[in-house]
């Protein structure tokens, strides 16, 4: 059998709206699931941005009677979760809309599904299963960066802050998702640069993991194309259009990618790293992702030579050679000891890392593996 004939599952969102100026189609489609809309989202930034006012107009243009929850942090925790819900108990709505960077949109499957079937987010991590669908939910992304409108999983920080874990149904994949570029302009650089790197690395690391299938594969290949053609203009001309529409669809793409053929290394070894050193998600990722990929090589020859082509826009390019060359031109540095890691500190970014993403990985390394690549890495 070929690559062609390997499994490849699609499991996303009911439905999929795409295209710059579709968050006007927000009030109809809220509308077939009821007149109860709860809104939930970021701070001060999205408010400024004037997006939230767009938003409430298109919703009570169709009558629907509207409840905001707003104030939503950067990597919520499980507090900031479990008091959400509480929030919006209240309000009993027949649909949530959450609008925001991924932070916003996990606490949003959060919720929903918090609310049908009760508990704390702890008591599954330790093991509960969700056994009811969550409340009608509504994604809309305003960075083009983590996918999460259409993942079935929401990345929660522990009360402590030691820790990232994900909590996980098929119950949470949103109803529908609403990927409007628009949405995006106005985002900072950092912002720019850090979610475009993270979509950049999740449909490379999809097209490499050891669940890779063709229906991957498609989506993958052609948003790293798009990475390596509109990620550095989108970041150096903030206002270019179609550069922001490129990169919304690599985040779309590389959602829908990791959702169903999963990730590894970079981003088993990036909640760590970022927990414990405060990098942002993307940056934490891109800070590991050449390593990785240079350890991987061997495994994946052909497709990490195809990935290097594409992000270089020229055949016979080494795909390590190409990350840092988008790493360098974005100033991130690719040494650990940058950021204050220390090697005494290599066996708790080694723990960290462990399950999940990592279990995707075309190479299953063992953790003195993990822990000599992060020494090399310092």
């Amino acid at each position: 059998m070929s690559e062609l004939g390997n499994k490849s599952t699609l499991i996303i969102p009911g439905r999929i709206i795409f295209g710059t100026g579709t968050i006007s189609e927000i009030g109809s489609l809220a509308a077939g699931y009821g007149k109860r809309v709860c809104i939930i989202y970021g701070r001060e930034s999205f408010i400024k941005s004037g997006n939230l006012d767009r938003v409430i107009g298109f919703l009570t243009a169709g009558g629907e009677k509207i409840e905001e929850i707003g104030g939503i942090s950067h990597d919520p925790d499980e507090l900031l979760v479990e008091e959400t819900v509480e929030r919006v108990r209240p309000y009993r709505p027949d649909v949530i809309v959450g609008i925001g960077g991924g932070s916003v949109i996990d606490v949003g499957k959060a919720v929903s599904i918090l609310l049908t079937n009760g508990g704390k987010v702890a008591d599954y991590w330790g093991g509960r299963v969700f056994t009811r669908p969550s409340i009608p939910y509504i994604a809309v992304p305003t960075t083009s960066g983590t996918g999460s409108e259409v993942t079935k999983n929401a990345v929660i920080t522990g009360r402590d802050g030691n820790f990232k874990k994900s909590i996980r149904s098929d119950y949470m994949i949103p109803d529908a998702a609403v990927v409007d570029p628009s949405l995006t302009f106005g985002a900072p650089e950092s912002v720019t640069v850090s979610t475009g790197l993270d979509a950049l690395i999740q449909n490379i690391e999809a097209f490499t993991s050891k669940n890779a299938g063709p229906i991957t594969d498609t989506l993958a290949l052609r948003a790293i194309e798009l990475s390596g053609e509109y990620l550095i203009k989108a970041v150096k001309e903030p206002d270019n259009f179609k550069a922001r529409e490129a990169l919304s669809l690599v985040s779309l793409y590389g959602g829908i990618a990791l959702a169903n053929a999963g990730l590894g290394l970079a981003h088993g070894l990036s909640h760590p790293i970022g927990i414990h050193f405060g990098l942002p998600h993307g940056q934490a990722c891109a800070v590991v992702m050449a390593k990785v990929m240079e350890y991987n090589y061997s495994a994946r020859k052909e497709r990490y030579d195809k990935i290097g082509s594409l992000l270089a826009g020229k055949p016979g390019v080494d795909a390590v050679a190409a990350f840092n060359e988008l790493a360098f031109c974005f100033g991130i540095s690719t040494r650990l000891r940058d950021y204050g890691v220390t090697e005494e500190d290599i066996p708790l970014l080694t723990e960290g890392s462990r399950g999940g993403s990592r279990n995707y990985n075309p190479v299953a390394f063992d953790d003195t593996e993990v822990a000599k690549m992060l020494k090399e890495l310092l």
